[in-house]
This record gives structure tokens, sequence and C-alpha cells, in this order.
């Protein structure tokens, strides 16, 4: 199939997004049988286009969610069957529920769609090693944050620990970040670092890389990501699922010396069941330790 029908085909569908789509209208659309398009279209793409619109359909979904509308239109707005399966798929691909997404607003826009410049350069096919190489990157890239206080002189330990579920905590003692408002946890500094937004694989597959890319892309990699801050006598936390706030930033008293911990759950839609590997970490934190950082680190 050509590019330009290629393009057709999915602008197409972003076109009709709100109406219900079907395999036989897009294959005659291409000039092919329901069968051979179908087959063409999953070999590019990596998913059944079934799948493809029904993620798109998720993602308008949640840019009218955002704009104020009621769970119930949207989910008749975009043709789902239920209320419920809209619900259910939308919390599957989101990590969230819609009433979740609509109390603690995020900003997101719907990506636009990619056509494969070769049929080789598949959806989902990033090899193992490269998503080895990337999801570490999640810790090296909050490392760097605890690096750069230690550079200020206010962080002089580092604690990563490795738990046998795949996900990872990183601890320092550095100031903590600022959240002591005149009343209330002071929501937009942290929402200034960490909000992310949902990643799907089909986005994530068409990214050359995120080193560098900051905390808020590692928060939208994370199937859930906890940020925990003791600072100024008092403890502070909020919960994330794929970028988006569970709940308000929560405070209580606490008598414990200033600092950061983050605890993550890399998104196993993306990098599957891989593990963090201790050697790889090592090499890394010994590479930019060599230039004289005043920190220790410990690793368990």
């Amino acid at each position: 199939m050509s590019r330009h029908i290629f393009n057709h085909v999915l602008s197409y569908i972003d076109v009709h997004i709100q109406e219900k789509i079907t395999l036989a209208e897009l294959a005659s659309l291409a000039g092919y049988s329901p069968f051979y398009f179908s087959r063409l279209f999953s070999d590019t793409i990596g998913i059944p286009v079934t799948s493809y619109i029904r993620i798109r359909k998720l993602q308008h979904a949640m840019v009218s969610l955002l704009e104020g509308r009621k769970v119930l239109d949207v989910s008749l707005m975009y043709a789902f069957d239920s209320h419920e399966g809209f619900t259910r798929s939308f919390t599957q691909l989101f990590g969230s529920t819609p009433s979740t997404i609509q109390k603690h607003p995020i900003t997101y826009q719907v990506p636009a769609y990619v056509i494969p410049s070769t049929t080789e350069r598949r959806l989902y096919m990033k090899n193992t090693d490269t998503l080895h190489n990337e999801m570490h990157q999640l810790i090296y890239e909050i490392l760097n944050a605890s690096f750069k206080e230690a550079d200020e002189g206010f962080c002089t330990e580092i604690r990563i620990t490795l738990f046998p579920d795949g996900s990872v905590q990183i601890e320092d003692n550095g100031r903590g970040i600022p959240l002591t408002g005149a009343e209330h946890p002071d929501h937009h500094t942290l929402q200034k670092i960490f909000a992310g937004h949902p990643v799907s694989n089909i986005e994530y597959s068409h990214m050359e890389t995120f080193s560098n890319a900051g905390l808020q892309m590692v928060n939208s990699l994370c199937e859930k990501l906890q940020v925990c801050v003791y600072r100024d006598g008092l403890f502070f936390q909020q919960d994330y699922v794929r970028g988006i706030p569970q709940h308000k930033i929560t405070s209580r008293p606490a008598v414990h010396p200033s600092g950061t911990r983050i605890t993550l759950m890399p998104d196993r839609a993306i990098f599957k069941d891989l593990r963090f590997l201790r050697d790889h970490i090592q090499s890394w934190i010994k590479e930019q330790t060599a230039h004289s950082r005043h920190v220790e680190i410990f690793l368990e």
C-alpha cells in the first residue's frame, strides 16, 4: 500500500472519528479487499486496524473530557457501544478513569498520526536492547536531578533500591522540592516539574530518544510514580499513573531530614517485563561520578 493511500486512510479515520468506522469502508477507500487491507495495515502499522481506530477515538475523547464534557456524552460522541465499555477501554489505555482525568486535569493534545517510512520501521518493534537502555534512562533522569543538588552542595547521599517486582526507588537528602504554600501545598510547582501525559506504544515507537527529556517524560512513561518530599518540617506526597495525578497533594507534619524520594514502575505496556540491571546502573554511575562529585551513592 502506497504512503499516499495510507495517508488518505489515516486522515479519513481522524475526520470521521466520531462515527462508526468499519473495516469494509476503509478497505474500499484503499481499493483492497477487507482481508488484504487488514493484513497490509497490521504489517505496516503494527496493530490491527480496529485497535488503531479505538486508540484514536480514545485520544480524541481525552481532549473532549478535558474540555469539560460529561463522560456519558463523550462515550456517545465517539460512538462507543456503552458508557461502561468506553470507561473500561479508556482506563486500560490511559491508566486512569475518565472521572479521574476530569478531577485532576492535565495538558494533552491528540498526537499526529505517523506513517512508518518503511514496513521494517513498524510500531512496537524497538529491539530488546534499545528498550532496556531507554528504560534505564528513567532512573538516570531522576539521578541527574539529585546530582544537580549535589553539585550545588545540598545533597550528600543518594540511595537507589531495586525491587523484585521491577520497580525502583531513588531517594536523596537534598533540599526537597519547595512545596510549602501559604495555606496549602504548592500544587503548581510539582505539576511544573512532573506533569506528564499518557504515552501509547504508538507514540513511543516513534520517539528517537528521551535522554535529557526531564522528569515530565519520565512520569509519562511510568505505569506508576510516587513523589515524596520532606521539607520545612512537612511530608508531601503525590501519586501518578502514566503521568496523571491521582489525588491532591497530601501533606502532614514530619520530623525527618529534608529530601526527595521517587518510586516508579516503568510502563509494562511499553517496556514489557524487562528489569533494571544492577551492572548497567553501576557503570553509568561510575561514569557520571568520575569527576569528583562529592556524593555517596548506595545501590541496593
